[in-house]
């Protein structure tokens, strides 16, 4: 009996210290440097810092919010905040046909700019490429998944290397678009932002993935607005680097209007949840293809043709608002 209890206690020992020295799951960041594109980073930071995920890389888009350079100069900066030394860094050349609107790319770069006092920060391109970044970690480390939260530019030139698995930011299956705020009046509305940006390359990126494709569209992301209820909780608690840079993002004078006027959802944010904490996001399995161009370019619509991919459904929006909160202070 007591060699039966010896082995029993031996086993329990040696599950905590073999789960403890598990390898977190690689993760490449493909971003544009939008104002909750930051925010999404202050959450990977900290589940990195945790050892739920192992974050490899952050690549950036130039096609999408982020003006060249900036976008590149913001990722470092917040990278150098938020205690990822380790972490490579690499932009993109390629822009796609569509321009994010100025006076908002504009605005995102101040408002981000003030996020990272006292950073010099580098604008230089980096000299390794992001695609060419993103197919070398993928051969490297072909379960490298990607969280993409900006347009698809860089997965698209990264092609006919996929990770094994990949959760997109954008489209709207069931719901309108969210185009607004100086966008062409010649589009017709239907499309969501990311996509409408590079619509080449998000039909690419949907279509030809030979991984498993999540696509958190609008019609999940539309139930995660930034409320003033929400800043006032973040406002009352905030203790880590990362915490703090997602309150001064979201109370800029700049952005608080936005906020009042229910322009501004937590895109973003919930996408990487979704793909990090599985359970927050509900999603549908279907075929979804990408209008290439004319007045609905961007937009998503479930075809036979289309890739197979799961598409999200709705949110959990008191869960999602809970654990971003949470893990931004570092709580388990």
């Amino acid at each position: 009996m007591k060699r039966l209890l010896l082995a029993l206690l031996l086993t329990l020992a040696v599950i905590p210290a073999t789960a403890a020295h598990a390898r977190p799951p690689a993760v490449v960041f493909d971003t544009d440097m939008d104002f909750d594109d930051a925010a999404t980073l202050a959450y990977l930071a900290q589940e990195h810092r945790a050892g739920r995920i192992e974050l490899r890389a952050i690549t950036v888009t130039n096609s999408g919010a982020g003006l060249p350079g900036r976008a590149i100069r913001h990722a470092r900066c917040l990278a150098e905040r938020l205690g990822l030394s380790g972490v490579r860094i690499a932009d993109g050349s390629g822009t796609g046909p569509n321009s994010f609107p100025a006076d908002l790319r504009q605005l995102f770069d101040r408002v981000l700019t003030a996020a990272t006092p006292g950073c010099a920060g580098d604008e230089t391109p980096s000299a390794v490429r992001a695609p060419d970044l993103i197919r070398k970690l993928l051969r490297a480390d072909p379960s490298t998944q990607i969280i993409a939260t900006g347009p698809l530019t860089n997965l698209a030139a990264a092609l006919p290397h996929s990770a094994s698995r990949l959760t997109s930011m954008g489209g709207a299956v069931h719901v309108p678009g969210n185009l607004c705020c100086g966008t062409p009046p010649e589009f017709d509305g239907t499309q969501e932002f990311n996509y409408w940006l590079d619509p080449a390359a998000a039909r690419a990126v949907l279509t030809g993935s030979r991984g498993t494709v999540r696509m958190v569209s609008l019609d999940a992301a539309n139930e995660v607005p930034i409320t003033g209820a929400f800043l006032d909780r973040l406002a009352a608690d905030h203790r880590t680097p990362a915490a703090d840079t997602v309150l001064e993002i979201v109370t800029h004078p700049e952005v608080r209007p936005l906020i009042e006027q229910a322009l501004l959802y937590w895109w973003d944010p919930l996408a990487a949840m979704s793909a990090v904490r599985p359970g927050h996001v509900e999603f549908t399995f279907g075929r979804v293809d990408v209008v290439p161009s004319g007045p609905s370019a961007g937009r998503t619509y479930l075809s036979p043709s289309g890739g197979p991919l799961w598409y999200g459904t709705a949110a959990g929006t008191a869960a999602f608002e809970r654990r971003f909160l949470d893990t931004l202070n570092g709580r388990p």
